[in-house]
């Protein structure tokens, strides 16, 4: 469960989220919808722990998730994100770019990796590109390999 409570976050004297509060329940989906500007990213990043709150609360399955305490990297293991720019690597292949996380933060053997990999791109609709470039995709697919490595 991810829990928001009473969030502020300030860039300078621009106060971006102002008292931002919810709770999202493990297997919820959730739309963050809102104009350009209006802090929809810097939720997430707060979220994610990549931008430090002002005031407030988060809690990821009853961790707080910007205590000095928490193992960022651990808390990451259970959170994915899609980043605006999707950030595949143009030198490996589809496959290779979504078995990447798992290697790397979830210290798992190539194998295994790769086995985690071909399910999340087969689920996204990605099963018959595991040997193309990002690059020869379409923007819709470099944003469905994005997903997959979320």
């Amino acid at each position: 469960m991810i829990s928001v409570q009473n969030v502020h976050k300030s860039f300078g004297d621009l106060e971006v989220l102002k008292g931002v509060s919810l709770d999202v329940k493990k297997g919820e989906v959730v739309s963050v919808i809102g104009g350009s500007g209006s802090g929809k990213s810097t939720l997430l990043y707060c979220i994610n722990a990549i931008e430090p709150i002002n005031k407030g609360k988060i809690l990821v399955d009853d961790v707080d998730v910007h205590a000095k305490e928490t193992n960022k990297d651990k808390l990451r293991q259970k959170l994915g994100m899609v980043f605006q720019q999707w950030n595949s690597f143009p030198h490996m292949t589809v496959l290779e770019n979504a078995a990447l996380a798992p290697r790397i933060v979830k210290k798992m053997s190539k194998e295994e990796a790769i086995e985690i990999a071909k399910k999340e791109l087969e689920h996204v609709g990605l099963g018959d590109k595991f040997d193309v470039y990002p690059t020869k995709m379409s923007g819709g697919q470099q944003q469905r390999l994005a997903i997959a490595r979320a």
